[in-house]
């Protein structure tokens, strides 16, 4: 009896500790995505859905949303690593990731071109140039990004969830002074350095607790780099591109986008921020606070428990985020208006953003979801099933991007985006149910009501 009661209470510690964490990142992540709103916010009413808007979030594109991707699979890709408490390869791979950091950083301040002429193919020259310019002077935020995932992982597999979320706190502060004071005073270089001062700050603290809880290595063996480098690739690179395909779904909308009507692109951009706030706040939470959860079960046999645990994380993630797609899709013009509408932000770009939302809102579930599903199948061991239905997902992303977007024009992008993003939880969700031989909840008790009260609401 004594015993049954020790497990039970270790259980409760557990699950209440599971929670707490969860509730710090989301506190933190709650207050640091206010304040994006509030940098979207400005930036919609200096810019509105115009082609200078266009050009800067095509520049930013790369050093945030690109390099923060690389960033945070290397992150997810050594929380294993560091939970062996292998002490001594921590420097090599802060060694390894800092150069390679600094090696893009420096290409990209050489020769913007490249990226230019890659993400805003379709853009007029006039416009392309701004975005080089732009980008280029965004050098040192490439360097800070590539750094950061190193740090937090540091943190999180240290249990130190609030530095990360508080650093998301300082870096839409110092965009936003960057919006509001850089570039009313220093134009467009100004602007750029906003995104540097953002992107260092965004990693300090994660810098100041590594390096409290490890003093400098004396004893460092680069002779071992060749090797971790190689590791350290493998085990990366998969991840990016699982973890990272709605970022990369995304990136191609804008792509294609710069083909269409000016601001196209901006449109996009301030709507899937908005679907963007419950991603970040709720999904990413949960699912950075369960990967230890489910390593360490995958690592000890108890897949009841992956199973157990999975299925209670969906159904409350399910039950969490329907109302937010509820809301999103009978409200989006109100709620587009209480956001944006002021400034340069006018009648039309409420138009476009508010119908980009709507469709982006239709696969809201699925991308919070996939964000877990993706820890258990990282945690269990089987990447090439992820690598798979994910590369399957991106060309479908592209094709109906080619497809909806020649009748939807910038619409049928976002749908797109969620279309694809609906398929790859499917797949990923089925592919697992073979696995642990067993069907989750999730789709016979949550779904089919949630289909049914989707094709109710009406979306034009």
């Amino acid at each position: 009896m004594m015993v049954n009661g020790k497990l039970i209470l270790k259980k409760v510690l557990f699950s209440q500790s599971i929670f707490l964490s969860t509730g710090i990142m989301v506190i933190g992540l709650v207050l640091s995505k206010s304040l994006g709103f509030l940098r979207e916010i400005f930036v919609a009413k200096i810019f509105g859905v115009s082609y200078l808007c266009d050009a800067y979030l095509i520049a930013i594109l790369f050093p945030i949303s690109i390099m923060g991707a690389i960033s945070q699979a290397i992150g997810v890709s050594l929380i294993p690593i560091f939970s062996k408490k292998d002490f001594n390869i921590y420097y090599l791979y802060l060694l390894i990731i800092s150069f390679l950091s600094f090696l893009i950083s420096f290409i990209v301040y050489l020769s913007p071109s490249i990226v230019i002429n890659i993400l805003g193919q379709g853009f007029p020259f006039d416009v392309k140039e701004i975005s080089k310019f732009l980008l280029k002077n965004m050098a040192p935020a490439i360097f800070f990004i590539g750094v950061s995932g190193f740090f937090n992982a540091f943190s999180y597999v240290n249990k130190n969830y609030l530095f990360p979320a508080l650093s998301g706190i300082l870096y839409n502060l110092s965009l936003i002074f960057g919006l509001t004071v850089l570039y009313k005073n220093f134009n467009l270089l100004g602007l750029s350095w906003g995104v540097n001062i953002a992107s260092f700050l965004f990693t300090l603290l994660p810098i100041l607790f590594f390096f409290r809880k490890r003093p400098i290595e004396k004893d460092l063996n680069i002779f071992r780099v060749f090797s971790e480098t190689k590791i350290l690739f493998l085990s990366f690179l998969p991840y990016l591109l699982v973890s990272s395909l709605s970022q990369i779904n995304v990136m191609i909308d804008k792509m294609i986008a710069s083909f269409l009507s000016e601001g196209s692109i901006s449109a996009l951009n301030f709507a899937y921020k908005i679907v963007e706030t419950p991603i970040s706040i709720f999904g990413f939470a949960l699912a950075t606070v369960l990967m230890p959860f489910f390593s360490e079960k995958a690592y000890n046999g108890e897949k009841e428990k992956i199973v157990e645990t999975l299925n209670k994380s969906l159904s409350f993630l399910f039950y969490l985020i329907i109302p937010i797609i509820i809301i999103f899709l009978s409200a989006s013009e109100t709620i587009v208006k209480i956001v944006y509408f002021r400034g340069a932000f006018d009648e039309k770009a409420l138009f476009m953003t508010k119908e980009s939302l709507i469709f982006y809102s239709l696969g809201l579930f699925a991308y919070c979801s996939n964000l877990i599903l993706l820890r258990v199948y990282w945690s269990i061991n089987r990447i090439k099933i992820p690598i798979i239905v994910s590369i399957f997902a991106l060309f479908l992303n592209l094709i109906l991007d080619l497809i909806l977007g020649k009748f939807l024009s910038y619409k049928g992008l976002a749908l797109a985006t969620s279309l694809s993003g609906i398929f790859r939880f499917a797949l990923l969700l089925i592919f697992l149910q073979v696995y642990f031989q067993t069907n989750f909840q999730l789709a016979k008790n949550l779904l089919k009501p949630l289909l049914a009260i989707i094709l109710k609401i009406k979306l034009w």
